[in-house]
């Protein structure tokens, strides 16, 4: 049985306890009295269980598939070592201690993955005893392969090699003979020179070095790489490939040190391929190669990976005539240089129970990509039941013509961009997601049309809690990026027009540099909240002090400037929506949860579709994420 994964709930239950302390608060003060007449004190929607998820080996149902509360937020993979999978009669062994010569069996393994994948038959698995293989492999075009570790083996591949050999060169030590090279490109295309303009811009000019695939690890730590000797200072490297030189800034007499000489670990280009049980480490990935595990084929799945401490790309999933149907299962994608999950052109993808922490480790620009996943350019997606924290980035971006996108159950913490954005895309569900502590905007809607969003928490984010904005980008435009070449361009089922947007039985609350709750506005096309197609209803508005955030809502007015509400009262009478919505002060944490009473009270109920995603009744009435 796998060990259980780490929860992301409890950070999720500290958020919550504070949103039950003002909720309370309010009640106390009477705040609700008029709208709780009558009403009984029921008991609230259960708790989600503490219990650990189900053995991945097992195939248990899915998870929306059981009725109430979900259980718990488990995030990523368990730690490699502790899948117990069956071995299937006729699979090919592969030890660090075999021979590529031998016959592949249990007892005459053979040396490396690399030569089982080349032999495996159609539908063949390969399985990995116990240890590091410094290898870059394909999973063949043309057959399904299962990848996997023997039973409870800890089962890594590694970019790196150790180093040894240092010699003291005055206040730094040297390295001779080095002759790794790797591909320092900073876009997409290799040889082409980085952007120029706000947003299309990849390396930061503070961190200049940020696409270099170069990577150093002193007892496993990595250390950050500077542009010549003369730079290097502790916890600090160089590389001179002239003279083939390493150079490095803390003594490593008596201490591990390896480097990467390897860029990609893992391309699979076989349909109805599986990869599971595994760790991947420290591989100089360039930006162009777009991911250190790839997988550009059909019907594929990767679960239980753990993803980490590589160059840039950590786990790429797509292609424009490949890349269908991937599902991506507690997966986790940690201190990735560039960002965890990035994929385009994969239609049906499923993201489940991914954990993708602490990603841009080298410090990108937010945009054009980095951070916690970016997925573009495809139809049907589902992430649902992940964790995306502490990113220098946006945690969850969906950009570029998505369509038909379900994101529900996530828990988007402490990003240091936008939690969740949706842009220039359409038909979207955000439901029952945690959306806190995030730089910037908590959920940004932008140029997104038919979009629902219900039963979030989105609190204690930076400027803008809750952003639904129109910029001047129009799909008529087909110089502008971010169209799908698949389709009949321009595409009528991605408009780039914001509208319609309902917001229904959210809780949302402002940070400390926060003008406004729900900021609506449209600066481009200059319409009208009803001709954009906006609604609000039964939503909880969390507001911390009398001129703290300044407006609850602000309200596009076509060509006049939005219009701005200090108060729930006011956008009521002045708009006639949010009839049951209401507005709570601070108060200490540390109360009960959110009484049954009032989320009645104010929430106006799921509309069944959206039930139906969240496994629960129809017209259910919640406030916020569930807890």
């Amino acid at each position: 049985m796998p060990a259980p994964r780490v929860a992301a709930t409890p950070r999720r239950r500290r958020v919550l306890a504070v949103l039950g302390a003002l909720v309370a608060a309010a009640v106390a003060a009477g705040v609700l009295a008029a709208v709780l007449a009558g009403s009984g004190d029921e008991a609230s929607p259960g708790r989600r269980a503490l219990l650990p998820p189900p053995a991945p080996s097992s195939g248990a149902a899915p998870r929306d598939a059981q009725p109430g509360p979900r259980p718990a937020l488990a995030a990523g993979a368990a730690a490699p070592g502790t899948r117990e999978d069956p071995v299937p009669a006729g699979a090919l062994h592969v030890a660090p201690s075999g021979d590529d010569a031998a016959p592949g069996t249990r007892e005459a393994p053979l040396r490396t993955a690399a030569r089982a994948l080349e032999v495996v038959p159609d539908g063949g698995t390969v399985v990995l005893a116990e240890g590091s293989y410094r290898e870059r492999i394909t999973l063949p075009e043309g057959r399904a392969v299962t990848l996997q570790p023997a039973p409870g083996a800890e089962v890594w591949f590694d970019g790196t090699r150790e180093v040894p050999g240092w010699v003291a060169d005055g206040p730094v030590w040297r390295l001779d003979g080095w002759t790794a090279e790797f591909d320092d490109s900073p876009t997409y295309t290799s040889g082409a020179p980085d952007g120029t303009e706000p947003g299309f811009r990849f390396v930061d000019p503070d961190h200049p070095l940020a696409a270099h695939p170069d990577m150093v690890f002193l007892d496993g730590v990595p250390q950050q790489q500077v542009g010549s000797r003369a730079e290097v200072v502790p916890g600090t490297f160089a590389v001179d490939p002239g003279r083939d030189r390493l150079w490095l800034g803390t003594d490593p007499t008596g201490r591990a040190v390896r480097a990467s000489d390897l860029d990609v670990a893992l391309t699979v280009l076989g349909d109805g391929s599986t990869v599971r049980g595994i760790g991947v480490r420290g591989y100089a990935t360039s930006v162009p190669q777009k991911g250190t595990v790839r997988v550009t084929a059909r019907g594929v799945t990767v679960e239980d990976v753990v993803i980490r401490d590589n160059a840039t790309q950590g786990l790429f999933v797509g292609g424009r005539d490949a890349g269908e149907d991937v599902v991506v299962r507690d997966v986790t994608l940690e201190g990735n240089g560039l960002i965890g999950l990035e994929s385009s052109y994969a239609d049906g993808l499923l993201v489940e129970g991914l954990r993708a922490v602490g990603n841009n480790t080298e410090r990108f620009n937010a945009a054009p990509v980095s951070g916690g996943a970016k997925l573009t350019r495809a139809r049907g997606l589902t992430v649902r039941d992940s964790l995306f924290a502490d990113n220098l980035g946006t945690g969850l971006w969906f950009d570029e013509s998505v369509v038909d996108a379900t994101v529900t159950g996530n828990d988007v913490l402490g990003n240091a961009a936008n939690g969740i954005a949706y842009e220039i895309s359409s038909r979207a569900v955000v439901a029952d997601n945690l959306v806190t502590g995030n730089g910037r905007t908590g959920l940004k809607i932008n140029n997104a049309s038919d979009v629902q969003v219900w039963n979030n928490t989105v609190t204690g984010n930076g400027e803008r809690p809750l952003w639904v904005v129109q910029d001047e980008r129009l799909a008529a435009d087909l110089d502008v990026p971010g169209h799908d070449p698949r389709q009949s361009l321009p595409d009528p089922t991605v408009t780039w027009v914001l509208g319609p947007v309902t917001i229904g039985d959210n809780v949302i609350g402002g940070g400390v540099t926060s003008g406004c709750l729900v900021c609506a506005q449209d600066g481009a096309l200059l319409r009208t909240a009803a001709e954009i197609g906006l609604t609000l209803a039964g939503n909880a508005y969390l507001v911390p002090g009398a001129d703290t955030p300044v407006a609850v809502v602000t309200w596009p007015q076509g060509g006049a400037a939005p219009q701005a509400f200090p108060s729930v009262a006011e956008f009521r009478a002045a708009t006639g929506q949010e009839v049951t919505g209401a507005e709570f002060p601070a108060a200490p944490a540390g109360s009960a949860p959110v009484p049954a009473a009032v989320q009645e009270a104010v929430a106006v109920g799921l509309p069944d579709a959206v039930a139906a995603l969240l496994g629960v009744p129809a017209g259910t009435q919640r406030l916020g994420a569930r807890p």
